[in-house]
């Protein structure tokens, strides 16, 4: 294990070991209204016993701001994997917050809606979830200051099918409507980076995702036995790298031999022993930190 590691490794224990009977952020809604195509008389939002978020009709995020003394101006919003269908809350957020922190960055862990209870095809719950995804970009750089993150370094992470979800905002971004009496919806939804974990479309191998070149810089985890018994194949992410890179977009993919579908899950015990897929957020960093500074977010037309 080298230092930058046990680095890491020491940061997730003092943290759980420092709030683990603390209480989780308040959840905050994205809008303050009801939601565009909000669904009426649904049942409420639970959490299972393990820790999986079902039922989400109000989206909302959780924001956990990174230490001040370490803070550097990052953030990363979370989208949990589940299949549209829940959100594996401890695995993609809970488990993520030390690691994150332990780098400077904070994390905001996304509640898009789900279904059940919407009842929707394929491609209309990703339609609906595409506005959350957007939404939540806006109040993040909306916010900015308030939260001490630089909006210029806002990005969006996903597992599985928050990958899915990822994926699709960083095709379908628009650059915020200027006459918006709503100060939020003035706000690009362009994220400054993505990250696609496991990225996952229903098991398909071809990439379903139309990019652009203005496209934000894309960061792509996979693992190679992944697709094998479920889950995703390594072609989709393969596709992505491809597409982005006919398009001059910035690229980078991790592919590891281990780790299935749950390769970039950044699990306490997994973080402490050095499983090379957890040093990701940490790859991440290293290489935003290459790439020259993204053009500032300004209101106008989608691409």
């Amino acid at each position: 294990m080298n230092r930058a590691t046990l680095f890491i490794a020491l940061a997730v224990t003092l943290h759980w070991g420092c709030t683990s009977a603390a209480s989780a952020p308040p959840s905050i809604p994205l809008w303050p209204d009801k939601p565009p195509r909000f669904l009426e008389n649904a049942p409420p939002e639970t959490v299972d016993d393990h820790g999986s978020v079902h039922n989400v009709t109000v989206p909302s995020m959780v924001v956990y701001p990174a230490p001040v003394e370490k803070r550097n101006g990052y953030a990363v919003i979370i989208c949990c994997g589940g299949g549209y269908g829940a959100l594996g809350w401890k695995n993609g957020v809970e488990d993520a917050v030390p690691v994150f922190h332990s780098l400077g960055v904070t994390v905001i862990g996304l509640k898009y809606r789900l279904r059940p209870p919407h009842k929707l095809d394929n491609a209309g719950i990703q339609a609906l979830t595409l506005l959350d995804a957007k939404r939540a970009v806006r109040v993040v750089r909306h916010r900015a200051a308030e939260w001490g993150v630089d909006p210029h370094k806002i990005g969006v992470a996903g597992y599985s099918a928050g990958a899915n979800l990822t994926m699709n905002l960083a095709a379908n971004f628009d650059r915020g409507d200027a006459a918006a009496a709503d100060p939020v919806e003035r706000e690009s939804s362009r994220p400054d980076f993505a990250v696609g974990c496991s990225t996952w479309h229903w098991r398909k191998k071809e990439s379903p995702f139309v990019f652009h070149p203005d496209t934000p810089p894309v960061f792509l985890v996979h693992a190679t036995n992944d697709g094998i018994k479920g889950g995703a194949p390594i072609e989709m992410p393969r596709a992505i790298k491809a597409d982005l890179e006919k398009l001059s977009v910035p690229v980078k993919m991790l592919e590891f031999d281990e780790g299935a579908h749950g390769v970039g899950n950044l699990i306490p015990q997994r973080v402490q022993r050095g499983f090379p897929a957890t040093k990701w957020p940490e790859l991440l960093l290293a290489w935003l930190n290459t790439l020259p500074p993204a053009p500032q977010s300004t209101p106008g037309p989608p691409h």
